[in-house]
C-alpha cells in the first residue's frame, strides 16, 4: 500500500515540476540573476537587469579597489557619463564615502529600530468571539519563536539587504538535528528567483552554486505546494557550460547526493515569501522585483566620491610650498638619495643653489589659498541630493550641519520628513509580509511537534485551530517623544478627564507588557485612597465600576426602605388607636 502511496506521490510532483518548469522557462516570466552575465554589454533583460544589481552591490560592500575595478573593466559601459572612479589616474586619491552602505544599514534601523508588537487573536468557530484561552496559547508560541528563531535579526537583515538589491526572500526548513525549531533564512535577488503567471506567485527557487573537478554546478530549491495545497520543496541539479544548462542527477555531487524531494503533509500553503523593497522600479518595469534604494541614484554617489576625494586630495597637496636648495637638503650618510625624497610629500621643491648668493642659500616659502571651505559646500549639497534620492533625511543617517534647525520634537518630524513618507511606504509593504510569515511559523512549528521526533523544550505541543488565527502586527512611531514630554501630556490628559489611568500609564510606558501596566495602575489607584487594602488586591477598573453601581443600588434601595418605614409606622398606630377605640 505504501509502494503505491508513493507512486502516485512522485507522479503528482513530476507533473508539477514539469508545470513550474514551463512557465519558468517563459521568455516573459521572470528575470533572473545570472551570474555570466554580470557585466553585460547592455543594460537590457536579464544580462542588464544583472549587471544592475552587481553594481549595486558592489556599492553597498564600499570596497574602494571593487568599485575601481568594476568602473575600469570593460563590462561596464560609463563613458558617455564620464565617472570619476573611471576616469581619475592612480595617481589621484580616491576615496569613497562609504554612503550606500550606510544608506542600506540605517534604512533597517529606521523600519525596526523602534521595535514592533505582534497580537495573536484566535477566534471560535464560526464566531467573532475571541478564544482567551486559544489566543493566549498562540501568544506564548509566537512571542518564544520570535526569540528563539532570531526573528527580528533575520527581518533586519532582510530589510537591508532589500535595500540595496530591491527584492528580498524568506524560507522555512526545519532540522532537527540542528534545531527543533523552524529555521528562517534570508536570501537576495542573487541567490533566489520568483515564478509567476499572472502576478501569482507560483514558486520561489533557491540557488546554490558549486565547482567540482573544474565544472560549475547549480542546485536549484524549489519552494511550492502539490496540487493538495500541501507545501513541498523540490531539488534540480544542472552543470553549466557557458550559457547553456543540462540537468544531470543528484548523486552527482556529494554535497547533494542526499537531498530528497519533501513534501509537508497537511501543512497548507508555501514555506517561501518574497517582497519587493518599493514597488515599481522605474528600470525595470517589467520586472517582478521591486526598485533598489539606490536606482537613480548612482550618479550622486560616484559625484560625492569625487568631491570627497578633492577634499582629501587638497589636504595632502594644497600646503605651504618649500623652495629648499639642494645644498640645504639632509642626506643619509649610506645612502646618496635625500631623506625628502619620498612620495607623500609634496609640498617642496628642490632648486640648485644661486653662487650669486655668496653660499648663502636660504629656504624660501610660497603661500596657496586652502579650497576646502569650498570643496565642503559641493560636498554638502551632493550628499543632501544623495541622500534624498534615497527616501531619507540626513538627520536619519545622524548626519547634522546641513540644517539649521532646533532640537524640539516638531523639527525632528520636520527634519525627519522625506524618512517618514519612505517608512509609511515601505510598512505597507512589511505588515502583510510579516504577518505571513509568523502565520507559516506558527503552522510549521506545529508540525514539527506532531511529525517529528523534535522536542521542544520551550512549550509543550498545542492544538490550534489556524484557520481561525489572526495576527497583527503594529509598528511603534519612529520619532518618539521624550519620557518627560509623555507625562507632561498624558498627566495633563488625564487631569483634564480625556483619558484613563491605564491609558496614561501605557502611552507613557510603551514599552511595558499588560501585566506591568496593570501592575502600575492598581499601585497608581492604591496611593490615591481608592482601596486601602493591599494594592496588589484592587481589583480591575470593571470590577470596581460594577461593584460601586451595586453598593450604590443598595444605598438607594435603604433610603426607600427609610422612606417607607415611618409611613407603614403610621399607618399601623392608626389602625391600632381604630381597634382599641372599638
Amino acid at each position: 500500500m505504501s509502494k503505491i502511496r508513493d507512486f502516485f506521490t512522485n507522479k503528482r510532483l513530476n507533473r508539477l515540476e514539469a508545470d513550474l518548469l514551463m512557465i519558468a522557462q517563459r521568455k516573459d516570466s521572470v528575470i533572473r540573476f545570472n551570474p555570466k552575465g554580470a557585466f553585460a554589454d547592455a543594460m537590457r533583460g536579464s544580462d542588464g537587469y544583472t549587471a544592475r544589481i552587481e553594481e549595486y552591490r558592489v556599492w553597498y560592500t564600499g570596497v574602494a579597489a571593487n568599485i575601481r575595478d568594476l568602473y575600469k573593466s570593460k563590462y561596464v559601459d560609463v563613458d558617455s557619463i564620464n565617472y570619476f572612479w573611471r576616469r581619475a589616474p592612480f595617481k589621484v586619491r580616491m576615496c569613497h564615502t562609504g554612503l550606500p552602505g550606510l544608506i542600506s544599514r540605517k534604512m533597517a534601523t529606521v523600519l525596526f529600530g523602534s521595535s514592533y508588537k505582534i497580537t495573536a487573536s484566535v477566534y471560535k468557530d464560526k464566531s467573532s468571539e475571541i478564544d482567551e484561552i486559544a489566543s493566549a496559547k498562540a501568544q506564548e508560541i509566537i512571542d518564544n519563536l520570535r526569540v528563539i528563531c532570531d526573528v527580528d535579526e533575520r527581518f533586519e537583515n532582510a530589510a537591508q539587504n532589500e535595500s540595496w538589491s530591491g527584492h528580498v526572500f524568506l524560507k522555512l526548513s526545519h532540522d532537527v538535528s540542528l534545531t527543533p525549531y523552524p529555521i528562517l533564512e534570508v536570501a537576495t535577488v542573487r541567490d533566489a528567483e520568483v515564478v509567476k503567471e499572472r502576478g501569482i506567485t507560483k514558486a520561489i527557487i533557491f540557488h546554490y552554486y558549486y565547482t567540482r573537478n573544474q565544472k560549475e554546478y547549480r542546485l536549484d530549491e524549489w519552494y511550492t505546494t502539490d496540487l493538495s495545497g500541501d507545501a513541498c520543496i523540490l531539488y534540480k541539479l544542472y552543470v553549466l557550460d557557458g550559457n547553456k544548462e543540462k540537468e544531470v542527477a543528484l548523486t552527482t555531487l556529494p554535497d547533494t547526493a542526499e537531498l530528497k524531494d519533501f513534501v509537508y503533509k497537511g501543512l497548507k500553503g508555501m514555506l517561501a515569501f518574497d517582497k519587493p523593497n518599493l514597488t515599481p522600479s522605474h528600470e525595470f518595469p517589467d520586472s517582478p522585483y521591486g526598485a533598489s534604494d539606490y536606482e537613480g541614484g548612482i550618479d550622486s554617489f560616484d559625484a560625492l566620491d569625487e568631491v570627497y576625494s578633492m577634499i582629501v586630495q587638497e589636504l595632502r597637496d594644497n600646503k605651504t610650498i618649500r623652495y629648499i636648495p639642494d645644498s640645504m637638503i639632509p642626506r643619509d650618510k649610506d645612502d646618496p638619495s635625500t631623506l625628502l625624497d619620498d612620495d607623500f610629500v609634496t609640498n617642496y621643491i628642490k632648486i640648485k643653489g644661486d653662487p650669486d648668493q655668496d653660499g648663502k642659500d636660504k629656504i624660501e616659502t610660497t603661500f596657496i589659498k586652502d579650497k576646502t571651505e569650498e570643496h565642503l559646500a559641493k560636498y554638502r549639497t551632493y550628499l543632501t541630493t544623495a541622500i534624498n534620492n534615497a527616501g531619507l533625511s540626513p538627520f536619519a543617517l545622524g548626519i547634522t550641519g546641513l540644517e539649521s534647525i532646533n532640537s524640539s520634537a516638531e523639527s525632528q518630524q520636520e527634519r525627519n520628513k522625506v524618512t517618514l513618507e519612505t517608512r509609511s511606504r515601505k510598512l505597507k509593504l512589511w505588515v502583510p509580509f510579516m504577518e505571513d510569515v509568523f502565520t507559516q511559523m506558527l503552522i510549521m512549528n506545529s508540525w514539527i511537534q506532531h511529525n517529528t521526533s523534535a522536542i521542544q523544550e520551550a512549550f509543550e505541543k498545542m492544538d490550534l485551530n489556524f484557520n481561525n488565527l489572526k495576527l497583527n502586527i503594529e509598528f511603534n512611531d519612529y520619532v518618539q517623544d521624550s519620557v518627560e514630554k509623555k507625562i507632561t501630556t498624558w498627566g495633563n490628559a488625564k487631569n483634564q478627564k480625556v483619558a484613563s489611568t491605564y491609558e496614561a500609564v501605557r502611552r507613557i510606558h510603551p514599552e511595558w507588557d499588560d501585566e506591568q501596566v496593570d501592575n502600575e495602575v492598581n499601585l497608581i489607584r492604591f496611593e490615591d485612597g481608592m482601596s486601602l487594602d493591599n494594592p496588589n488586591n484592587l481589583p480591575d477598573l470593571d470590577k470596581m465600576t460594577q461593584q460601586e453601581e451595586k453598593e450604590k443600588e443598595e444605598s438607594e434601595d435603604d433610603k426607600d426602605k427609610n422612606k417607607e418605614e415611618p409611613k407603614e409606622k403610621e399607618e399601623k398606630e392608626k389602625d391600632d388607636n381604630d381597634d382599641g377605640g372599638e
